[in-house]
């Protein structure tokens, strides 16, 4: 099946080439430099290419020379953001764009990125869009109103525009801006607005209980739903994921479907809405985002799907479907070590040495099943999974598996006051602010809460096994890997 699904990626990525498809990946290069820094300066970068068709984060550490490189493959010219000393950094790139960061450790404290000068390809765009998502991010707040109906709705969001673009004006009026940093802001703060009605686009009728969904919002031509230019802005493809996955709840068949394990027929039915969506960019994101969902449930399901090719706009898209499924089922490591990681042992923290994460759980809990749940302390559905977790270890024999908690991107007191309270039995594991960039860039972490499945002969079986509410999903799946 491996062989098979990498031949016929290949196959479709030669096709692609002679077509000379609309899409032209090309590289984004990023390089950055470290002065006057001293032992408190942090040390790690997370880099978000934002390819909506790549769900890939890096991460990278600064070497001795205090220099650091990371690069990634994109298809649009759009925003993308790299996480460094508790923010994020928002950068304007093209296709084949080098991008150079220049970083003051002695200016971290100060607001507004003084510590920062962007260089290279579009640095005066970068710069700008960093400064002015900084600036809408701290001063913006939505005010849209509960759902009531789509006219209530689309009344709302246009106001709310409105109000945004008069914010633009202000801000542009005192800092100029380029043409097109203002034309990309206003993308952006149309698919940000798209974000923030994503609340409401399920509800209830007070009454009669009945579901009302109101998918038909985001089809108002406020948003400019099928236009491609929309994916110069990161946000837009979760605008077109949150438009998908409510119109699919239209048809209960398909959530049905999954509920009983039949993720062929499920995506089938799905399709057929899907398909009846205009032929282009933004359909290819829909029924790509929503397959990729299900690939971790079902690696083989684009085996089971012979009319989805044909559905595709840009063979471009479809070969990233076909490597999503390839990457779930032979995952490709790159193990460095990693400093920063604590373990609580009987009421005692301890440091671990630098390791190779993966490599050093096999070691320690040989011939065992490991399920490794990744969270934060502050995630809420984390927890919520957690809480199902003696169902799962009910229905196998845990003599054989090693629950691991890694838990990342959170204060380390907050951690051992949780693991002190022994609600959460398991091992556990802390990592610092740069293991935390470290690891989630290493093992293409998307969010939290993620899980990792070890096989007994210590090979990783999925960086993304079921989670706790998937209930028998994941209880069928340990035990065939137990016997």
């Amino acid at each position: 099946m491996l062989r098979k699904l990498s031949a016929l990626l290949v196959a479709w990525l030669c096709y692609a080439t002679t077509l000379a498809q609309s899409l032209q990946p090309g590289t984004v290069k990023i390089t950055a430099q470290l002065i006057h820094a001293d032992s408190s300066t942090p040390r790690a970068m997370v880099f978000n290419f934002l390819n909506p068709f790549i769900r890939l984060r890096k991460s990278a550490a600064f070497d001795e020379q205090n220099r650091l490189a990371s690069s990634g493959e994109m298809i649009f010219t759009q925003n993308m953001t790299i996480q460094y000393n508790n923010t994020f950094i928002n950068l304007y790139v093209q296709p084949g764009d080098s991008v150079h960061l220049l970083i003051d450790g002695a200016l971290l404290k100060k607001k507004n990125f003084e510590w920062l000068s962007i260089g290279g390809d579009h640095a005066t765009e970068s710069t700008q869009v960093n400064l002015w998502h900084h600036y809408f991010s701290r001063y913006t707040s939505k005010t849209f109103q509960l759902a009531g109906s789509v006219t209530t709705m689309k009344d709302s969001a246009a106001m709310e525009y409105a109000r945004c673009l008069a914010m633009l004006e202000n801000y542009s009026k005192q800092y100029p801006l380029l043409p097109a940093v203002k034309k990309w802001a206003a993308i952006d703060i149309r698919n940000t607005i798209s974000y923030w009605a994503s609340d409401n686009l399920t509800a209830k009728d007070s009454i009669t209980g009945r579901l009302i969904l109101n998918h038909a919002l985001y089809r108002e031509p406020l948003f400019d739903q099928y236009n491609e230019a929309g994916f110069q802005s990161m946000m837009f493809p979760y605008h077109l994921a949150n438009y998908a996955h409510t119109l699919l709840k239209t048809d209960s068949s398909i959530n049905n479907l999954q509920q009983q394990g039949q993720y062929a027929k499920a995506a089938a039915q799905a399709l057929r809405l899907l398909s009846c969506e205009p032929k282009g960019l933004a359909r290819d994101y829909m029924l790509f985002n929503f397959i990729n969902t299900l690939l971790p449930k079902s690696p083989q399901l684009t085996d089971s799907l012979p009319a989805l090719p044909s559905l595709f706009h840009d063979t471009l898209t479809y070969a990233y479907l076909l490597q999503a499924a390839d990457n779930i089922q032979r995952p490709v490591l790159n193990e460095k070590p990693v400093a920063g990681i604590s373990y609580f042992n009987d009421g005692r923290t301890e440091t671990v040495p630098p390791v190779k994460v993966l490599s050093y759980l096999v070691e320690k809990y040989p011939g065992k099943v490991l399920y490794i749940d990744i969270y934060a302390t502050w995630c809420v559905p984390c927890f919520k999974e957690m809480e199902k977790m003696p169902e799962i270890k009910a229905g196998v024999d845990t003599s054989k598996i090693v629950f691991i908690n890694l838990c990342l991107q959170s204060e380390m007191k907050t951690w051992s006051n949780l693991v002190n309270n022994k609600k959460h039995p398991g091992e556990h594991y802390f990592l610092d602010e740069d293991a935390t960039k470290i690891f989630m860039g290493m093992y293409a972490i998307e969010g939290f809460p993620s899980y990792f499945l070890l096989n007994q002969k210590g090979q990783v079986e999925t960086l993304k096994a079921p989670r706790p509410s998937d209930g028998t999903l994941l209880i069928n799946r340990l035990n065939r890997l137990i016997r």
